[in-house]
């Protein structure tokens, strides 16, 4: 059968098959509680500049709950604190392990109170273990952020 696909055909059944279905934009933040979770076992950390558009934060912080099993992933949001640190959590919804963590600088005043500003990803830490994730790059782990 994929051999009958079209190019676009086969380059959108690939993108399905890494990070699932467009789910619809959560209206409420989703809790840690919301799913059951297994930490990193072999985590590695790199700093990344990446802007968030003001306009994308709120659907970066309310995170992610699956409803239906294309829907690969559950993410959640720690934060903003009153420095405007935020940590964003990435977890493959079937098997709940975490694949990928961003920190997100969020622009705040000298009271704490947010600013009407774009934020930006300072930080991004991905699963390196080859038995969770075969091959995973920096860029690959970046990418899965960016969908």
């Amino acid at each position: 059968m994929a051999d009958k696909l079209t190019k676009n055909e086969s380059s959108a059944l690939k993108h399905w098959s890494e990070f699932g279905q467009k789910g619809e934009p959560q209206t409420t933040r989703v809790t840690p509680s919301g799913w059951k979770t297994t930490p990193y076992l072999t985590p590695i950390t790199s700093s990344w500049d990446q802007c968030v558009p003001r306009s994308e934060l709120s659907k970066l912080l309310n995170g992610f709950q699956p409803q239906e099993m294309e829907d690969k992933w559950f993410v959640y949001a720690d934060g903003p604190d009153a420095q405007g640190q935020a940590v964003v959590h990435m977890f493959r919804s079937w098997t709940g392990r975490k694949m990928v963590e961003v920190k997100v600088q969020v622009p705040v005043d000298k009271e704490g109170g947010f600013v009407d500003a774009d934020s930006s990803i300072t930080e991004i830490t991905w699963e390196s273990n080859q038995e969770r994730y075969r091959d995973q790059t920096k860029e690959g782990a970046k990418s899965m952020v960016k969908e």
